[in-house]
């Protein structure tokens, strides 16, 4: 062995981890009937209802954003996008009290305005900036990016153009942008970047704030397939949500049709599968790597305090958690469709699709969007310890280093270093010793 690195093997830890803790899952909002259509077909249900609690009505909710500032969710309730309706509207949760309102929107179509005068068409993913109070969606079907003032109820299209046409595409500032149906939205306030999932042109873009210019900076327009490579080289097939890992610089996609979670580097754009079938084959299995399995991923949250990924899966009716390493557990639900609160692998989702974390009270939120709820899961938080797997302590590397690890609350005194496993993280005390995770 090299004498400038000792192994901790933390098998023999195993007794002090906590193990996988069951998501505890329950309404926050919404009631009447599930979807009642042929198989996956959606159908018109009522029109969207404010009012409290069980009273309120949504009508096949698709995103949904959480704001510590207002201790709020915002939901993008979408309608059925295949038949006319009055909804796509941007909705509001108090979680206070229960409270649903409507701060824009009232039919579908394409018009910028205040309040109940502004139209959209398929709102999907949606994002806020807390600081400014304001809302960024996307409006699909009229492939544009909207701004929404949570302050006035104003909106106003941010990027796009909805007289552009079909299936069209192009770099550029603002509404000189075009998309083709884009989904997901992931906004990095600190660097001043947005990430869009221009979902039907396969390709992830990259909007400068506050100009709005865009750029494309992974896979190929209009290409679709499942390869990995650096920037334009990589295909994807309908990416839909992306979340953000601080940390490694690492950007999180739920390509949608290949069934995967992908990452792209931002230092480089390189892209990768992180877990799901290589091939791009549906499945239900838990796993690490390219052994799990899902099935038409959809919204996805990345808690930066514990290091793990939270997905949801539309076919597969449940939440599932990813590791940085690939490691795959379901955390709630499963593949067979319908209602029920409970917990872990007992409650039952009806193709949910958006998910949003609340990363202080450790709380999931979902839009069930056949059972036309919006749900929480309890996360996983601290109670996750991973995998038994090894932490090496290296010598001669810059004092105090701290990085992130996996497994649970120990103290192991080695070589003088304390290496503390709290709450999912390393921490080493030391003058000349670092730990770094091994894969």
């Amino acid at each position: 062995m090299d004498p400038s690195s000792v192994v901790l093997m933390l098998a023999g830890l195993a007794a002090l981890t906590h193990g996988l803790t069951p998501g505890e899952v329950s309404i926050i909002a919404g009631g009447g009937k599930p979807h009642e259509g042929d198989k996956n077909d959606c159908v018109d249900a009522a029109a969207s209802m404010d009012g409290f609690f069980l009273d309120a009505r949504f009508n096949y909710p698709w995103g949904l954003v959480f704001d510590k500032s207002d201790n709020s969710i915002y939901v993008a309730d979408c309608g059925c996008p295949d038949t006319p309706h009055s909804n796509d509207r941007i909705r509001r949760i108090s979680l206070s009290d229960s409270w649903v309102t409507t701060i824009a929107g009232s039919a579908q179509g394409y018009q910028d305005g205040f309040g109940k005068d502004a139209h959209f068409h398929h709102t999907a993913g949606m994002v806020v900036d807390e600081d400014k109070a304001m809302l960024y969606v996307c409006d699909s079907a009229n492939n544009v990016i909207r701004q929404v003032s949570i302050k006035t109820g104003e909106v106003k299209t941010f990027a796009g153009n909805p007289d552009s046409e079909e299936e069209d595409y192009k770099d550029g500032k603002g509404l000189d942008a075009r998309f083709y149906h884009p989904q997901g939205l992931y906004l990095d306030v600190k660097q001043n970047r947005m990430f869009v999932a221009d979902t039907d042109n396969h390709v992830i873009r990259e909007m400068r704030m506050p100009d709005a210019e865009v750029k494309t900076i992974a896979g190929s327009p209009k290409e679709k397939g499942l390869v990995n490579g650096r920037g334009g080289a990589a295909r994807f097939y309908h990416p839909t949500q992306m979340a953000y890992d601080p940390y490694t610089d690492t950007l999180y996609v739920s390509d949608h049709y290949n069934h995967a979670i992908r990452t792209i580097k931002l230092q480089g754009y390189e892209v990768d599968i992180l877990a799901g079938s290589p091939k791009g084959e549906p499945g239900y299995k838990d796993g690490k790597g390219t052994a799990a399995r899902f099935n038409y991923p959809e919204g996805i949250a990345f808690d930066t305090t514990h290091r793990v990924l939270y997905v949801v899966e539309f076919i597969n009716n449940c939440i599932r958690m990813v590791t940085p390493a690939g490691v795959v557990k379901t955390l709630a639900g499963g593949p067979k469709a319908g209602y029920k609160d409970g917990s872990g692998k007992g409650a039952r989702f009806f193709h949910p699709t958006g998910l949003t974390l609340d990363p202080t009270n450790k709380v999931i939120y979902v839009t069930d969007q056949y059972n036309h709820l919006v749900r929480s899961v309890t996360a996983v938080g601290h109670n996750y310890d991973g995998p038994a797997e090894m932490v090496y302590i290296e010598q001669n590397r810059p004092e105090r280093q701290v990085v992130s690890y996996w497994n649970s609350t120990a103290a192991v005194m080695l070589m003088g270093a304390v290496v503390f496993l709290l709450l999912g993280t390393a921490r080493v005390a030391a003058r000349k010793f670092c730990v770094k995770r091994s894969y």
